[in-house]
């Protein structure tokens, strides 16, 4: 296997997952695919645009990209990571009628499966690999309903404090210090994920700093003390800060 391939059941744990002993070493061979690499800035997605019409779009394997949708000057970020499949060129123009600029930003650099209609053929005798991959739109799906419901709650101190928690659920790490969010998370970026102005989260988050809630390291990364939020009561890092 070359840099430019990668097998998706090895890259995934979650698909390897799939399969028995025997179908994993078969589908090694079988679920072979292309490579693309992005590095940290803007991204064009027209480049990535393929001429074979049953493209699927891409498996992110490695790395970070945010997307920020604009609606008459309002903007929203959405973190897409490792284990997500997006199709990014892809506006459904049949199912909303309101103009939205979509942007791409690399975070960190990151690699894509491609997901083509050669390697969907190949993957044929393991159907569950495949309902597992439409399976990661419905959880993106989840996750932005959460991130809407969050984004209705009236406190900027409550959006930053759940919204924390709700990417911590994914991507946090359990510290001695506490659970560890490592993302790129500067108060501008929050106040877009959180739909509020930067003044306000800067304020905000020295309210939760001071409260012991949260705490910022040297690296800029964010660290959550104590308890979730009763909202999150079943927060699966929960038990580790018990």
């Amino acid at each position: 296997m070359s840099d430019s391939t990668i097998s998706i059941v090895d890259a995934d744990p979650d698909l390897a997952e799939q399969l028995d002993d025997a179908g994993l070493e078969r589908a090694r061979h079988q679920a072979l695919t292309r490579v693309q690499r992005l590095s940290p800035g803007e991204w064009n997605v027209a480049d990535a645009l393929e001429p074979d019409v049953h493209h699927r779009g891409f498996l992110i394997v490695e790395g970070l990209l945010s997307r920020e949708v604009d609606v008459l000057g309002r903007h929203c970020i959405e973190l897409i990571g490792p284990c997500d499949v997006m199709r990014p060129w892809s506006w459904d123009d049949a199912g909303s009628h309101v103009h939205a600029e979509v942007g791409w930003e690399v975070l960190e650099p990151t690699k894509l499966a491609v997901l083509d209609h050669a390697l969907v053929t190949r993957i044929n005798p393991w159907p569950q690999l495949g309902v597992e991959l439409f399976n990661r739109g419905t959880r993106r799906a989840h996750h932005l309903a959460v991130a809407l419901a969050i984004a209705h709650h009236n406190r900027v101190e409550d959006r930053l404090l759940l919204t924390l928690w709700h990417l911590a659920e994914r991507w946090g790490k359990v510290t001695p210090d506490g659970i560890l969010v490592p993302l790129p998370l500067s108060h501008e970026r929050l106040a877009s994920i959180v739909g509020a102005h930067r003044p306000s989260v800067t304020t905000a988050m020295g309210a939760l700093s001071k409260a012991g809630k949260v705490s910022r390291r040297e690296d800029g990364n964010w660290l959550l003390h104590g308890e979730p939020p009763e909202k999150l009561r079943h927060h699966k890092l929960a038990a580790a800060l018990s």
